[in-house]
């Protein structure tokens, strides 16, 4: 018995997709207005502020290697309850609580380095640490008060701590980034939904061209060229 295998013609798909481009374009406006609904409340943009502090200790390489050991270390009381409680406080608004702090800010180190090998630089290299704190909000005052809170906070923790003021504050938030557009971000996740929509008809509209079992060509009438010919009818216009 003769069967037709699946055979995926190229050139017929893409003219089914030419064919069904109202289809297509229908499907595709469909999930667009989808998105629409999906992202009517677009929410707040987001604004990002940061503020550093540092270790430095003004005397031996003993106290400077460890004021740095130390402020790596207790790096988990950055974001503590303690710490986040008192910036709150700084902060001064009662409709900022220490759980707040603790959800919009962010902490990360950096460490300064050098290619140079001389003594002095080694020196400042090892006994330098930084640490950022971020604060994220949808407010950017509140954010760059939030980062400067932090750092002074945990400045102190840090000072009740060690018995030494080694971790100093070296830059406050006196800027902040954008770091969410709302209606951009809407937006792009609109025309990603139109996209997966056209997307998902191109696909059923090929789907249904390579499953379809209609015989347009002498090649699938003969499967392939095994069944011989016995006559074929031309093309005829008037």
């Amino acid at each position: 018995m003769y069967k037709n295998e699946l055979e995926i013609d190229v050139g017929r798909c893409l003219k089914a997709l030419i064919k069904k481009k109202k289809f297509i374009a229908l499907i595709g406006i469909l999930f667009f207005i989808v998105g629409i609904g999906f992202t009517l409340d677009v929410g707040v943009d987001m604004y990002t502020a940061n503020a550093t502090v540092y270790a430095q200790a003004d005397g031996t390489f003993t106290d400077a290697a460890n004021a740095v050991t130390a402020m790596n270390a207790y790096l988990d009381v950055a974001k503590s309850y303690r710490v986040c409680q008192r910036a709150a406080l700084i902060v001064g608004r009662s409709d900022i609580a220490a759980t707040d702090v603790q959800d919009a800010v962010s902490v990360y180190t950096s460490g300064t380095k050098s290619a140079s090998s001389s003594a002095t630089t080694n020196f400042m290299n090892s006994s330098a640490t930084i640490i950022t704190f971020s604060a994220t909000t949808a407010d950017p005052a509140i954010s760059m008060e939030m980062a400067d809170a932090m750092a002074e906070s945990y400045a102190t923790e840090m000072e009740s701590i060690l018995s030494t003021d080694a971790v100093k504050t070296l830059d406050s938030a006196v800027t902040y980034n954008k770091t969410r557009d709302a209606q951009l971000e809407a937006w792009e996740n609109r025309v990603m939904a139109a996209l997966v929509g056209i997307f998902l008809a191109c696909l059923v509209v090929v789907a249904c061209e390579i499953f379809d079992s209609k015989v347009r060509t002498v090649r699938e009438a003969t499967i392939r060229e095994n069944i011989p010919v016995l006559g074929i009818i031309p093309d005829y216009k008037e």
